[in-house]
């Protein structure tokens, strides 16, 4: 099959597949608003169902939003919004999140001692992040660990997120980046390294870098992408953190979360 052919039909595949999801989507949410009105005598019997209904729509609302990306990058339509931001700052941001919602688990961030300021897309390279650290936890055994390092030269600021988990086997590695149409099947939802490796691999590549990663089973797995640096002196013209987080947290970590993080006081 010639590259732009498979190329259409994974766009047509990626089309399909984010209509069932939406339509998934807003079936479950109609539920379980539904759900959620019945009698205050009635909820303690269906709390926990409706928490596994929640968790059910943030997987579906993952999924959804990373094809509607592979879908956006692949066909050049996706136009990134760049903007001045403190990458150690996103960084400090999203390992509290993931803090508060797995407190078991040990990650730490590690930066150099001058400002992390570069010009992204701010939505995107939190996705980008978040999908690499939805597949470390994915992985990651009880006593695991995972580790955000920023590192910068006068030219870019280089992340490298990193674990100790049970790694990618080495023939899902050398495909890690494939299309969904070819001699392999389709990732599994659920394999920590499917359409979320992808995605991000078409971010960096987005931003003019590119998204390499290194795993051995039970070796765990490094992930290194870079970004341009730009000059301390803009940095207070850097956005403020945008609202939401700990929703964009819930949706990106769904596969990894107890249903009990889909209840309040998380939502």
């Amino acid at each position: 099959m010639k590259r732009d052919d498979k190329t259409q039909l994974n766009r047509q595949i990626s089309d399909y597949m984010l209509n069932t999801v939406s339509t998934a989507v807003s079936a479950s949410d109609l539920l379980a608003r539904r759900l959620d009105q019945l009698a205050p005598e009635e909820r303690p019997t269906i709390a926990e169902y409706l928490s596994i209904l929640r968790r059910s729509q943030f997987q579906l609302q993952r999924m959804a939003e990373n094809l509607r990306e592979l879908t956006e990058l692949e066909g050049r339509a996706g136009k990134l919004r760049m903007e001045t931001v403190d990458l150690t700052a996103l960084c400090e941001d999203l390992a509290e999140g993931i803090h508060t919602l797995l407190p078991d688990v040990n990650i730490r961030l590690e930066s150099c001692s001058e400002p992390c300021i570069t010009s992204c897309d701010p939505d995107r390279i939190e996705r980008l992040l978040l999908n690499l650290l939805s597949n470390s936890l994915m992985h990651l055994s009880s006593d695991g660990a995972i580790r955000i390092l920023l590192q910068r030269t006068p030219e870019t600021i280089q992340v490298v997120v990193s674990d100790n988990g049970s790694g990618i086997p080495r023939e899902r590695l050398d495909t890690l980046f494939s299309d969904f149409v070819g001699d392999h099947d389709l990732p599994e939802a659920n394999s920590g390294a499917g359409i979320g490796l992808m995605v991000a691999s078409l971010i960096a590549k987005a931003h003019g870098g590119s998204l390499v990663i290194t795993s051995g089973e039970g070796r765990g797995t490094k992930a290194v992408f870079s970004l341009p640096c730009v000059s301390g002196s803009v940095l207070r013209s850097a956005p403020l953190l945008r609202h939401g987080r700990m929703r964009a947290l819930l949706t990106a970590l769904s596969d990894v979360l107890d249903h009990r993080c889909y209840a309040p006081p998380f939502l």
